[in-house]
């Protein structure tokens, strides 16, 4: 999630999803997702309010060193998508902070589920109907999750409204995407780092 991307990039991976990736790998990852994963069921009596301040205490620090560009991304996630009550709020209507946290906890007992520490695969997929969390993972018969990432798929439709500019589609250096898509009668098929 970031600020909204530039019309005809098909999905994005902003803050959130950034750090949910790397987050999720390296020397105690289990730690960082298991403190995360409690932080955000201690809120679900409230509806997962206060969602953005879970993230900014448990997931931002590991990745976001400026302490200013933390505090943008926590006032960024309340105004436009966690807080029902902004006049703001990309999707209202929607019960954005429970649909989101119900995502990442899932994506979490996932990712702890595996004999090991599966790594996150975040993105956030625009153009749909409504804000929805998919969370993608190959688990065998014993409950055991395996295979190489867990992926979740935040998908909303495109936000409107916004007079700023759009951000980077896609943080990170190695995090790529490609869309295959119909261009002038052809079908051509395009990095998306590259899209306008």
């Amino acid at each position: 999630m970031a600020d909204p991307v530039q019309p005809g990039v098909p999905c994005a991976k902003g803050v959130v999803c950034y750090c949910l990736d790397e987050f999720s790998k390296g020397r105690g990852a289990r730690t960082r997702l298991t403190r995360l994963r409690d932080a955000i069921m201690a809120i679900a009596p409230v509806d997962y309010q206060g969602l953005e301040v879970v993230f900014d205490q448990y997931l931002f620090p590991y990745c976001v060193g400026d302490a200013t560009e933390r505090t943008r991304a926590v006032n960024f996630l309340r105004r436009y998508w966690f807080d029902p009550g902004s006049p703001d709020a990309f999707f209202p209507g929607f019960p954005v902070a429970r649909i989101y946290a119900e995502g990442v906890l899932k994506a979490l007992e996932l990712a702890l589920n595996g004999r090991r520490i599966v790594p996150l695969n975040a993105w956030w997929v625009l153009d749909t109907t409504e804000p929805k969390m998919l969370v993608l993972a190959d688990v065998d018969n014993q409950g055991i999750t395996i295979g190489g990432r867990v992926t979740l798929l935040v998908t909303t439709p495109r936000p409107r409204g916004r007079d700023r500019p759009a951000g980077a589609a896609i943080l990170g250096q190695t995090a790529q995407a490609w869309v295959s898509q119909r261009q002038d009668s052809q079908v051509a098929t395009l990095a998306v780092r590259q899209l306008p």
